[in-house]
């Protein structure tokens, strides 16, 4: 009983923070299962639930895509997806995860207590090869726990741009991740009976909790959007931390 209630609460939570940012499903979600699901198990749910998400999202973002933009995040993500999936099946997960908490947790309070975000102007063969090591970063988290969006979304934020653009990219970026996270995390750790019935169960507070955000979504101005991707990376941090 108290699996299952935790199960669909956290879907459907995760799934709202997702749906009004962009990202963020894995963090929430791996922060509350941890409590009572199997590592490895809480692994396979993050990364199709994400995976589902970001294919109900794909209509209304689609067209503001930017494929060569996307190119250089995608490549990384190519090299850091097996890399994770690999540290998956040989690394303790808490304790990895305690570490990526404590990033999260540091960086955006630290970004958070500043009156501006900065911004970082970049050439653009600078901007590229920035984004390909941030891609394979996110990447290697995506292979590691589902959790390839909050760099890809942060580096976002610190290059500046409109919302849309934005998350439009993330958007891509996380599918293309959790597409190749799955397959690698699908030979290495396997989706038994448990986990499809886990999925079964939790898929449709998944899908209303990502409408419920989209809702939020389109009241976000650029700046509030920005900022409430900073507060969402800081509160993740805090419960992987305080949670593992």
């Amino acid at each position: 009983m108290v699996e299952t209630l935790l199960l669909t609460v956290g879907a459907f939570c995760a799934a709202v923070v997702s749906g009004a940012t962009g990202f963020g499903f894995a963090l929430v979600s791996t922060a509350l299962w941890n409590q009572a699901l199997d590592p490895r198990l809480v692994t396979v749910l993050v990364v199709v639930f994400t995976l589902a998400l970001n294919l109900s999202y794909l209509p209304i973002f689609w067209r503001d895509i930017d494929v060569r933009r996307l190119a250089p995040f995608a490549a990384g993500s190519l090299l850091g997806v097996p890399l994770g999936a690999y540290a998956l099946s040989r690394l303790p997960a808490s304790t990895l995860r305690v570490a990526i908490g404590s990033l999260l947790l540091v960086y955006g309070g630290y970004l958070l207590s500043r009156s501006r975000t900065p911004r970082f102007d970049l050439s653009p063969s600078t901007a590229r090869i920035a984004d390909a090591v941030v891609g394979f970063a996110g990447g290697f988290f995506g292979g590691l726990g589902g959790l390839s969006g909050f760099l890809p979304s942060l580096w976002c934020t610190l290059r500046g741009g409109e919302k849309l653009a934005n998350r439009a990219l993330v958007q891509g970026y996380i599918l293309l991740t959790n597409l190749m996270s799955l397959a690698w995390i699908g030979g290495l750790v396997g989706v038994d009976a448990e986990a499809r019935n886990h999925l079964l169960l939790g898929l449709p507070f998944v899908l209303l909790g990502g409408w419920l955000g989209l809702r939020l979504f389109a009241r976000f101005d650029t700046t509030t959007f920005n900022r409430v991707v900073l507060w969402v990376i800081t509160g993740c941090g805090a419960i992987l931390v305080l949670r593992h």
